[in-house]
């Protein structure tokens, strides 16, 4: 029975990607190796983002007893540094994924970083946790969080495609930075939300859920846009 419990979450968190790499085409073109530029990239970024966390905040500097103030200054740092992530997607878009179609270069490097941070961040825990004597919904929570998170890595990647593009339209530069800029600081605000908002967890997934596919479908229509105006 535990076995099973450990099946369908990870079932459920790999689902899309394999889904993806199947039926979006990445399998037709032979994509595998741009995946693992992704996965590579992804190592990178993370290796670069520990050092630059270790250096601000040492664990000997860390207090039991902070005030709201300077947990809520550390937590807002820790999101400019997930910035890197920003960084690392679009060095990987326009230098180190290499030439090809455009549709194949933003999934490619959405399911490569993707499978790489759920097998970092996801896999363990489940793994550890989906095993045990008795069922918890925790596990597939996080799965399913894992599921909302992919749709935010589209966006991102999507995003930052249109950052990169010279002939993009001025107007729509605003929308860009405010949709990263709400990926970017989602989630501390969730986290705030459902330490005092009294949400349970079922709740803010529906509400992350919410975030995501508006911001999703938004940014698909300018990206649309975009590749009907290139031809």
């Amino acid at each position: 029975m535990t076995l099973l419990h450990f099946a369908n979450c990870i079932g459920v968190a790999a689902a899309p990607y394999l889904l993806m790499y199947r039926f979006c085409g990445l399998s037709d073109y032979s994509a595998f190796w741009k995946c693992v530029r992704a996965v590579t990239a992804y190592g990178l970024t993370q290796l670069c983002k520990m050092i630059l966390l270790a250096s601000l905040f040492p664990i000997g500097h860390i207090k039991e007893d902070e005030t709201i103030h300077t947990k809520l200054v550390r937590e807002s740092v820790r999101c400019v540094v997930d910035s890197l992530d920003f960084l690392g997607l679009y060095v990987l878009l326009t230098k180190f994924i290499g030439k090809g179609e455009r549709e194949m270069k933003v999934l490619a490097s959405a399911v490569g970083w993707g499978m790489a941070d759920l097998l970092s961040t996801r896999l363990v825990p489940v793994w550890v946790g989906a095993r045990g004597v008795e069922f918890d919904w925790k596990f597939f929570q996080s799965c399913l969080d894992s599921n909302i998170n992919f749709i935010l890595l589209l966006t991102t990647v999507a995003l930052l495609w249109l950052w990169s593009r010279h002939d993009l339209n001025k107007p729509v530069m605003p929308f860009i930075i405010a949709a990263l800029g709400v990926i970017l600081f989602r989630p501390l605000l969730f986290h705030y939300v459902m330490l005092y908002g009294g949400m349970d967890l079922w709740t803010v997934l529906a509400a992350k859920f919410i975030l995501s596919s508006v911001l999703g479908l938004v940014t698909l229509q300018m990206y649309m846009a975009m590749t009907d105006s290139l031809g």
